[in-house]
């Protein structure tokens, strides 16, 4: 009788630390089922995003000169990591970086099978006055002061 006594103590025993155990983890907000499997100390990351392909999608999709500020700020990236993003791409020859310091995505020409070409982004080019100047896909090239 006394061994069974002692085994109903430890099972009371065992069931309040289970309780004490759910009721913690309630108050961090975290939920446990009997077949779930808990990894304390780790964090979960989503994937990781491609920050060069965002640099050159914002800097194409704005179609104007952006500073790294503005481009970490529109990417929601740290403007550290940002320069060094930008740094890379520049010695890969996918963006230029004017005189006043901005970042612009260079052409990239991709020729069809009909002989024509298109460009990826804009083309972009010093013109004759030193202003940037684009060229569209329709020909035509408009000079803007950068």
């Amino acid at each position: 009788m006394a061994v069974s006594e002692e085994k109903v103590r430890e099972a009371m025993l065992i069931k309040a630390r289970q309780e004490g155990f759910r009721e913690a983890m309630e108050i961090f907000g975290l939920s446990i089922t009997p077949d779930a499997e808990v990894n304390m100390g780790k964090f979960v990351r989503g994937k990781r995003r491609d920050i060069r392909q965002m640099i050159v999608k914002e800097l194409s999709f704005s179609g104007k000169a952006m500073s790294r500020e503005q481009i970490a700020k529109a990417i929601d990236y740290i403007p550290e990591g940002t320069e060094a993003a930008l740094k890379r791409l520049e010695s890969a020859g996918t963006i230029v970086q004017n005189r006043d310091g901005h970042w612009e995505a260079v052409a990239i020409t991709v020729a069809q099978p009909n002989g024509h070409t298109h460009l990826g982004t804009q083309q972009r080019e010093r013109g004759p006055c030193h202003a940037v100047c684009r060229s569209g896909i329709d020909g035509n090239t408009k000079c803007m002061r950068s």
